[in-house]
């Protein structure tokens, strides 16, 4: 929520009228975004400084905060380079952070969810430019292999909801575009 694509969409759904909770264990960002949100909306969302990989945290925040109708998902680790060096850390964080989401979601009865993907699950595409038809292929970075599996994750717990859970996978070619 603090981080660059988080901040934006916290400031477009304020501006919508959404009151905004936001979760940031502040890795890729700064405390003081959330007075930057204030300054540019003239509403200040509620912060928790804290990493999803904590389910106690995570269930607990969804006890403070009852009234959460949907989540956005962006935190995940990001760099393709430095996946390729730190691949247990892209494991553990990509698709802890995501797994302990989806169980709270479910014991407190949260039904919406908007996960952040990636192109990279495209991994080599046969043509470009790449459409949403394209084939997943095989991931070229433990990143883009997290994306993948955390979209199996989601689509798999989708369908073991029955109806009750709805979710899409965002997947960014350029985020800033």
């Amino acid at each position: 929520g603090t981080g660059y694509i988080g901040s934006h969409t916290v400031c477009e759904l304020i501006g919508q009228g959404y009151q905004v909770v936001i979760v940031d264990n502040l890795s890729n960002s700064e405390r003081f975004i959330v007075d930057r949100i204030e300054q540019i909306t003239g509403t200040r969302p509620a912060f928790y400084e804290f990493d999803l990989k904590d389910a106690a945290k995570v269930d607990e925040l969804f006890d403070k905060e009852p009234d959460i109708k949907g989540v956005i998902h962006f935190a995940a680790s990001k760099a393709v380079g430095e996946s390729v060096k730190i691949p247990l850390t892209y494991y553990r964080n990509n698709l802890t952070s995501l797994i302990n989401l989806l169980e709270a979601m479910q014991r407190h009865g949260v039904q919406n969810i908007v996960f952040s993907s990636s192109c990279t699950v495209y991994g080599q595409p046969d043509k470009l430019p790449v459409d949403e038809s394209a084939p997943i292929k095989p991931a070229e970075s433990p990143y883009g292999y997290t994306k993948q599996v955390c979209e199996n994750i989601l689509r798999d717990t989708i369908k073991s909801e029955g109806g009750n859970l709805h979710g899409i996978a965002l997947r960014y070619f350029n985020p800033i575009g």
